[in-house]
């Protein structure tokens, strides 16, 4: 094989190789065989107007046709990416108000860390550099991004620089409440013990907190009630940023623009990429408020430069699909249109709930998750033998341990969501039919 594929295991592969597609249409896919499957979570979250979206297409032949590339480094940008950035701060949540671009969601983390250190530097505040994230948040695969990123297999190996991350708990309240504890009890006590670890750790030497506002590769978990308001009010009494990553949430998944509406975040700062150009141009953003862009300024303007860019960074194809696609969601009214596709995935949750190893159907908007039982009477291993067997059905679910994970197209029909639902149910009962009966609910 001569590729090295990202997340595969390279022996594994030689033997295997993987599933090669070479086409799609809609919420479509089809593999060198001619087989046809339907992904059921956008291929990486990504893929929200589909496989072959043509407006897409137009727009960048379009745009190929009259500037191709340019740069946006020493006083030179390409027009079009000025006009993206000012149609994303109309969007934005709160007081975010200036955009950085780069080309993928690992590169923004990536970006908003440097730019963490240098707004901290600008302060006077020297030593204030660390960054609080998550148990199972996934924050990308670059250096400090892998290191952000709360999985094993990230950083195995590949010595990232870990020393720079203090970790805190997840908001899984399924998993990790305590017996009795309330949703609101269980969000106080993740905020104690987030204050308790500024306080350990000196609140002096940390920088910003990043989050998911509902976490996607760590299994889908969607926060508890009051989570969120009680984690900013601790990072606000401890001078400590907020960088939300909505590279998985922003643009619609959560029945709103962005997933910081949905659950009431105020953010310092923002990353963005994915469903920005439905994944069809590489294209990501950091955006940040004014007091945030107007510190890191003064001190640029010092050195008589920002020393970060990206040589693809505001690519003028990027930005011509992302105005394009802009232009689609508000065409389609992007939240309603969500939440009315949303309602219809929900709708179908409580009877897989009831099914025989689940322990937990949750969704928010086009966001959801089947959690199964990790040593329940179904057995281990019972979430990757549900994926198969949908996978032999023509449906793609994402696998993260026990969870299977569904995050469809925006472009998905009515009828296509209840079959996508329909396929999980009968994947579940047919895997729990050869493992013999067992108490429904797990």
């Amino acid at each position: 094989m001569s590729q090295l594929y990202p997340f595969t295991d390279p022996v594994q592969a030689e033997r295997q190789p993987p599933l090669r597609i070479v086409s799609g249409d809609g919420i479509r896919v089809t593999d060198d065989t001619g087989r046809t499957y339907v992904d059921a979570v956008s291929a990486l979250w990504c893929a929200s107007l589909g496989f072959s979206p043509e407006r897409l297409t137009r727009a960048m032949t379009r745009q190929m046709t009259r500037l191709a590339y340019y740069h946006s480094f020493m006083g030179r940008t390409p027009e079009i990416a000025e006009r993206l950035a000012a149609r994303l701060v109309g969007k934005l949540p709160g007081g975010l108000s200036h955009v950085f671009f780069g080309t993928s969601g690992s590169e923004a983390v990536e970006t908003a860390v440097k730019l963490v250190r240098f707004y901290q530097n600008a302060r006077g505040k020297a030593d204030k550099k660390r960054i609080i994230a998550r148990t199972g948040a996934y924050h990308g695969s670059g250096q400090v991004s892998a290191a952000l990123t709360g999985m094993a297999y990230c950083h195995k190996g590949f010595d990232v620089p870990l020393e720079a991350v203090l970790r805190t708990g997840r908001p899984h309240y399924l998993l990790d409440a305590e017996p009795g504890e309330t949703e609101i009890a269980f969000s106080r006590r993740r905020a104690r013990e987030l204050d308790a670890l500024i306080r350990a750790e000196g609140a002096d030497t940390i920088g910003a907190f990043i989050g998911e506002p509902a976490m996607g590769a760590g299994g889908v978990i969607l926060p508890p009630e009051g989570y969120w308001a009680e984690v900013q009010e601790v990072l606000a009494r401890h001078d400590i940023l907020l960088i939300a990553d909505e590279i998985i949430t922003g643009f619609g998944r959560t029945g709103e623009w962005f997933a910081c509406e949905t659950y009431g975040i105020a953010p310092d700062m923002m990353t963005m990429a994915k469903q920005l150009t439905a994944a069809v141009f590489p294209m990501s953003a950091v955006a940040m408020t004014r007091e945030v862009r107007d510190t890191i300024a003064t001190l640029a303007h010092g050195y008589e430069t920002l020393g970060h860019g990206v040589t693809y960074g505001g690519h003028p194809v990027g930005a011509a699909v992302a105005l394009e696609c802009l232009d689609i969601y508000d065409e389609m009214d992007l939240p309603a249109h969500v939440k009315a596709l949303g309602a219809r995935l929900s709708a179908a949750l409580p009877a897989i709930a009831a099914l025989p190893g689940v322990i937990d159907a949750r969704a928010v908007g086009l966001l959801a998750g089947v959690e199964f039982a990790a040593d329940g009477p179904m057995g281990k291993g019972f979430a990757r033998r549900v994926g198969k067997q949908a996978d032999a059905r023509g449906v793609f679910f994402r696998i993260i341990g026990d969870v299977l994970a569904i995050a469809p197209p925006y472009v998905a029909t009515g009828d296509e969501i209840d079959a996508i639902m329909a396929v999980m149910a009968d994947s579940i009962r047919a895997v729990a039919a050869e493992q013999g009966p067992a108490p429904a609910g797990g």
